[in-house]
């Protein structure tokens, strides 16, 4: 079976869950047979390693686009096109498809595209029975962005201001659905990474969803342990300059933190990831610490005592999670960051959506030895059972020679 991949991401370095996932995609569908790798990704972006040569790609390529969203004048053609979401920047697609092109060799038995955006920029092409993954649901997270808290309106240029913001929103939903489902009548598969998304999915009008969901590498030696460090140590990790990432540090640093100090006075917040320069408001070490990317997430698993998730946005499901989990660190997450994971609060983790309430949940983690104990014991187990990157890289393989044997018969 040979396959071509088109992303919208690059694999190397694995430093984010879009960049694990796909790394996943690409060791499971090497082993099915010949597998090539285009990279359709940002111009301004420079974070890339050399390509690790173990993974087994018979090519590798990479394009760059304008990845910034149209204004003005150039506004008009996505406003007109009701189908196309108006921050998918789409106007490069004729140089994505241009490289493309120049790119492909031969005939392929199975197309996999990793994201929506590099569909769009490449045309919406069918070369070969082809499958989607859209790793997450944009028009979710906007959803979910909207139903966040805010403080009310100061005044009526606010509230002008707020409701055009709103209509825009709804606006960019109703055309991320369109899209959605027309990937669905166009491919051979819909691929997502949880229950809740294709259900969700299929609620749109979106068909032939399947279920694939992220992984994590098996973990010889986990790093969790019972007792706790002194000083305890909070660690929040990933990447940093991602909004609803950004939303949640500031959450944990702001309002959490303080909250927790109040409970575990020597607590301690560490910030890890990739980050803008807003964030370095939050470096109030040791209270709270903007560690940035380090090259090797290892070393602060190694001194967490705790991994809290205040995800208050977003869609798909958190790889920082499994990775604790992976690891025997106990976890706290508010509702929106623990699911599709098929966990239960009190069981796998401890959830908790209000400031007061991850605060107290985060100080029993903390203070609370047997409860420590078995929340990670009981969350590993599910880990191992469901969500070791070999159990889901089985599953991929399974879902790509399905769809193949169904074109060829």
């Amino acid at each position: 079976m040979r396959t071509l991949v088109i992303a919208g991401d690059y694999p190397w370095p694995g430093d984010s869950g879009p960049r694990l996932r796909l790394a996943m995609v690409l060791r499971a569908l090497c082993r099915g047979g010949p597998t090539e790798l285009f990279s359709v990704v940002s111009q301004f972006r420079t974070d890339f390693d050399p390509v690790d040569r173990a993974m087994g790609l018979a090519k590798v390529g990479r394009v760059g686009f304008d990845n910034r969203p149209a204004s003005g004048i150039g506004l008009a053609p996505t406003l007109w096109r009701t189908s196309m979401p108006l921050a998918l920047p789409w106007h490069d697609r004729s140089k994505v498809q241009g490289a493309l092109a120049a790119f492909m060799s031969g005939r392929y038995d199975l197309v996999w595209f990793f994201g929506a955006r590099p569909w769009v920029l490449a045309g919406e092409p069918f070369f070969a029975p082809t499958i989607i993954d859209l790793d997450d649901l944009e028009d979710q997270k906007i959803v979910a962005r909207l139903s966040v808290p805010r403080p009310p309106p100061t005044g009526v240029p606010d509230r002008m201001r707020r409701r055009a913001s709103t209509i825009v929103a709804e606006e960019e939903i109703r055309r991320w659905r369109r899209l959605h489902r027309r990937a669905g009548r166009r491919a051979s598969a819909i691929v997502v990474c949880s229950r809740l998304d294709a259900e969700r999915a299929a609620a749109n009008g979106v068909a032939g969803v399947e279920v694939l969901p992220n992984g994590y590498r098996s973990v010889d030696d986990p790093v969790g342990r019972t007792a706790v460090g002194s000083p305890p140590t909070v660690l929040f990790q990933g990447l940093l300059s991602y909004p609803p990432n950004v939303e949640a540090a500031k959450l944990l640093a702001r309002e959490v933190g303080p909250a927790l100090r109040a409970l575990v006075p020597d607590a301690e917040i560490r910030l890890v990831g990739t980050h803008h320069a807003e964030l370095e408001s939050l470096h109030d070490p040791p209270r709270v610490t903007v560690v940035g990317r380090v090259p090797d997430i290892a070393t602060e698993l190694a001194r967490a005592d705790l991994v809290v998730v205040p995800i208050r946005y977003g869609s798909g499901t958190r790889l920082k999670i499994l990775e604790a989990f992976a690891q025997r660190i106990p976890v706290v997450s508010t509702s929106l960051g623990a699911e599709g994971l098929g966990v239960v609060d009190g069981v796998h983790l401890l959830i908790a959506d209000s400031v007061p309430a991850l605060a107290g949940v985060s100080a029993r983690l903390l203070t609370e030895p047997a409860l420590r104990t078995a929340i990670a014991t009981r969350a590993h187990q599910l880990f191992v059972d469901r969500f070791r990157t070999e159990v889901v890289e089985e599953e991929i393989g399974r879902l790509a020679r399905a769809v193949v044997d169904r074109q060829r018969s």
